[in-house]
C-alpha cells in the first residue's frame, strides 16, 4: 500500500513523547535534507525543546513510521507597549518526503490550534516558516519582517556621530553580560522572545554545526550593548577579502548602537559585514554617510497567529482608541469568527459579540499581521484584504500602528 492508498482514518494526529525522540529526529532529517552531529542535537537542540509538546502522525501501514510531527516551545513575546506575555512557538513540523500533500500539515495545525483553545492556552502562535506560501490559509499572518543587510567595504558613521569605544572580549567572561544586556533590552522591543538557559547555549555555542566555515565566535562589548560574530577569512589577487558575519547586535542606548556598528565596519581585513536577521528599522541607515553602502533585503520571518481573539486583544496597548464593530473571517478557528465590538486604547483592549452591522471586514491572517504594528491597515486595505468604512479603517490602522517596526533577532 502506497501513502496515497490510504484511508483518511489510518492517519491519525496523536501525543508524542520523549520515547519517540529518535523517531522525531530521523524524520526532521529526512524532511529537511540535512544531517546535524548527534552530539549537537544531543548537547544543544535537545535541551530546549518540550518533548510533551509535539504531535505527531504514525503510519501502520508502514511499519508504524512517524511520518509527520510539530511542536510548540512555550515562549514569551513583548508586545507593543511592553507587555511580555506567553505564546505558543511552533516549530518542528515536518511530513516524510512520500506522506506529503496528504492533509497531514493540516491535521496538526488544526490540532495545535483547536488544542490550545479548548485548554485555555496561549492565546496567540507564532512560527518562522520554511517556505512562505505554506501558513497564511492556516491563518498565520506575516507580523515580523527581517532585514537582511550587507554593508559594503567603506561604510562608515557620518562625521561627528559620537561613538565610544568597543572591546572584544573573551566568550566566557562576555556571555553573561551579554545576557544581562539582552534581558534588559528586549522588553522594549516588540517582537523580542526572553531566552531560556538552553536558548542562551544554543545561541552562544560554538560547535562546528554552526559555523559554516567561519571562526569562532567573537564577542565585542559596550557598557550598553553587545555584538557577535564570526569572520569567514578570504583572500584574492589584490588583497585581505574577510567577511564578517554578524550574529547579533544588541544595544539599550542611541551611543552603544553606533558605537557597535562603527566597531564592526571597521575591522581589519574585513570587506563585508552580513547580518541576516536585522531590524527593518535599524536606525543604521540614517547614520551612514554613503547609504548605498548597505544594501538591505526585506524577506519575511515571524509569522502570527490569533488563536483567541477575545484572550489576544488586551495582550497589548494600542497608539490611539478606537471603537467599531469588525467583522473577522475564520475558516479553521470558528470561535473568532462573527462581528465583535472592538474597544480599544493605550491600556489595552477588549471585545465582545456584536449583533451590530460590521464597519470593517477582514480575516484573521490579516489581524495576525498587522497585530505587533509590522503590517499597516492601510497597506492592507489597499490590497483589498480589509474593507469598509474609510474613517473607520484609518482609526483602526492608527490604533494598530506603532512608532517602529517589530524586530525578532532569532529564529526558534
Amino acid at each position: 500500500m502506497t501513502p496515497s492508498d490510504h484511508p483518511a482514518g489510518d492517519l491519525r494526529v496523536r501525543p508524542l513523547s520523549r520515547a519517540d525522540l529518535d523517531d522525531i529526529l530521523d524524520l526532521d532529517s529526512a524532511a529537511f535534507g540535512q544531517d546535524p552531529p548527534r552530539d549537537f542535537l544531543d548537547d544543544l537542540v535537545v535541551p530546549h525543546l518540550e518533548l510533551d509538546r509535539y504531535i505527531g502522525v504514525r503510519d501502520p501501514q508502514a511499519h508504524d513510521e512517524l511520518v509527520a510531527s510539530a511542536a510548540i516551545l512555550s515562549k514569551r513575546l513583548t508586545f507593543p507597549g511592553g507587555g511580555v506575555h506567553p505564546v505558543a512557538g511552533v516549530t518542528w513540523v515536518a511530513v516524510r518526503p512520500g506522506w506529503r500533500r496528504r492533509g497531514l500539515l493540516r491535521s496538526m495545525i488544526t490540532e495545535q490550534l483547536h488544542g490550545l483553545h479548548a485548554t485555555g492556552g496561549e492565546p496567540v502562535a507564532i512560527l518562522t516558516a520554511s517556505e512562505a506560501a505554506l501558513y497564511g490559509r492556516y491563518g498565520y499572518g506575516q507580523a515580523i519582517c527581517q532585514a537582511r543587510l550587507e554593508l559594503l567595504h567603506g561604510a562608515s558613521l557620518r562625521p561627528g556621530t559620537p561613538t565610544d569605544a568597543v572591546l572584544e572580549t573573551r566568550a566566557e567572561r562576555a556571555r553573561p553580560l551579554a545576557r544581562a544586556l539582552y534581558e534588559r533590552v528586549a522588553p522594549t522591543v516588540t517582537g523580542h522572545l526572553s531566552r531560556t538557559d538552553a536558548v542562551w547555549d544554543l545561541r552562544t555555542s560554538d560547535h562546528a554545526a554552526l559555523r559554516d566555515g567561519a571562526s569562532r565566535r567573537r564577542w565585542a562589548l559596550h557598557p550598553d550593548g553587545y555584538a557577535c560574530y564570526r569572520i569567514k577569512a578570504g583572500w584574492a589577487h589584490h588583497g585581505p577579502n574577510s567577511q564578517l558575519v554578524l550574529d547579533e547586535i544588541c544595544a539599550a542606548t542611541a551611543l552603544a548602537r553606533a558605537s557597535l556598528w562603527h566597531y564592526l565596519m571597521s575591522m581589519d581585513l574585513v570587506r563585508t559585514v552580513s547580518y541576516r536577521t536585522g531590524w527593518v528599522d535599524d536606525p543604521l541607515r540614517d547614520l551612514l554617510q554613503d547609504p548605498r553602502r548597505m544594501q538591505l533585503t526585506v524577506a519575511d520571518h515571524v509569522w502570527l497567529r490569533i488563536v483567541d481573539l477575545d484572550r489576544a486583544i488586551g495582550l497589548r496597548s494600542y497608539s490611539a482608541p478606537f471603537r467599531a464593530t469588525v467583522e473577522f473571517t475564520d475558516a479553521l478557528c470558528p470561535w473568532n469568527a462573527g462581528t465583535w465590538a472592538l474597544d480599544l486604547s493605550t491600556s489595552g483592549g477588549t471585545v465582545a459579540r456584536s449583533a451590530d452591522a460590521p464597519q470593517i471586514r477582514l480575516d484573521i491572517v490579516d489581524l495576525g499581521a498587522a497585530f505587533l504594528g509590522g503590517t499597516p491597515v492601510a497597506r492592507l486595505a489597499a490590497a483589498g484584504r480589509v474593507t469598509g468604512d474609510p474613517a473607520a479603517m484609518r482609526e483602526f490602522g492608527a490604533a494598530l500602528a506603532t512608532p517602529l517596526a517589530p524586530w525578532c533577532p532569532e529564529g526558534f
